[in-house]
């Protein structure tokens, strides 16, 4: 890491950031960052949130084989310096140092992790593992947001797509009634004709049918052209899914994603209100009893003891316990029957 040292001031509230490099000049930003905004939630998630909507589907971001989400650290400190968290590059990546300082995200040489699969936390891990929930659930933050995005340009080309048929059966019609009219004057010049030839027909006839021809004409020059425009627009492609079903899948993407972040959101608050120092109090009290009476602590016990020794002296102790019951059932027995005789 650039930054290695963090003095926090709780009086200005700021974080002063000092290089490992003399070269470098240590720098100041907002204390925060690294503190649970709740039992939910983290006050890192909005500046991870703005890295992610800024990376997420672009070529700084990527996948390693573990599943872990990595960008370079320079772009990420390059895209953070854009927020209004940070004042510089510089700032922005002593911010970065800092959360990975706090075991937010991770910082190995020239890049940072900035989500991990939760899974891959060993139990001692837990405390890390917590926050790394709060990573995924503002990364799922974004991408809902994203697939809301999505889903709008969807909607939107599909009404424009939608408009666009109205449009097409529009032009289909104006072109049949092209087709119509270029009819009418064919017909009318077959009429005026006949069975002769051009020659035979009289000063009238000729005027009639050259009118008709100028006007079929007319038409058939409309028709050809509408009929070479309609060729040069692109039919949809019958492999596409149709948009509808494209909605649908986003929605149903952003459903589980909603769905998977409440359930981040759980772990994180059953780890964060999980009351681990009242757990290990009443442990520490439990064994000044035992301390005080003279007994052998519990967990001690639990070490010492063979638990098939144990079972077996249960079993004993059930064994005795069993024929003590039979024995005073005998006796209140007999007892009952001589009270019986007496009352006779």
């Amino acid at each position: 890491m650039r930054y290695t040292t963090f003095e926090e001031d709780e009086e200005s509230g700021t974080v002063v950031a000092r290089p490992h490099s003399q070269t470098d000049s240590a720098v100041r930003f907002e204390l925060g960052f690294a503190e649970w905004a709740d039992e939910d939630s983290g006050n890192w998630e909005e500046l991870l949130a703005h890295l992610m909507e800024e990376v997420l589907g672009g070529e700084e971001l990527s996948i390693d084989q573990d599943g872990n989400a990595v960008i370079g650290v320079e772009d990420a400190a390059e895209t953070l310096a854009e927020s209004e968290h940070a004042r510089s590059e510089d700032s922005a990546r002593a911010i970065i140092d800092y959360l990975a300082d706090n075991d937010i995200v991770t910082v190995e040489q020239s890049t940072v992790t900035v989500l991990r699969p939760p899974h891959t936390y060993d139990e001692d891990e837990m405390d890390r593992a917590v926050k790394m929930y709060s990573n995924w659930a503002a990364a799922f933050d974004t991408l809902t947001e994203r697939i809301e995005t999505a889903v709008g340009r969807v909607e939107e080309a599909q009404e424009r797509l939608t408009s666009r048929a109205e449009e097409t059966t529009d032009v289909t019609e104006h072109l049949q009634n092209l087709r119509e009219k270029r009819e009418e004057y064919k017909q009318e010049m077959l009429s005026i004709a006949g069975d002769r030839d051009i020659s035979e027909l009289d000063e009238e006839e000729r005027r009639k049918f050259d009118h008709a021809r100028e006007q079929y004409y007319h038409y058939d020059n409309l028709v050809e052209q509408e009929e070479k425009q309609g060729e040069t627009i692109p039919n949809p492609n019958p492999d596409q899914m149709d948009l509808g079903e494209i909605i649908d899948q986003l929605e149903s993407t952003k459903d589980q994603f909603s769905i998977e972040q409440e359930r981040l959101r759980d772990r994180i608050r059953t780890q964060q209100l999980w009351p681990t120092e009242a757990v290990a109090a009443s442990e520490q009290f439990t064994n000044v009893l035992s301390a005080m009476g003279n007994v052998v602590p519990k967990q001690e016990r639990m070490e010492d003891e063979d638990p098939q020794n144990f079972l077996d002296d249960l079993r004993g102790n059930s064994d005795e316990m069993a024929e003590l019951n039979e024995s005073s059932q005998a006796i209140t027995q007999e007892d009952t029957g001589t009270e019986t005789i007496q009352e006779q």
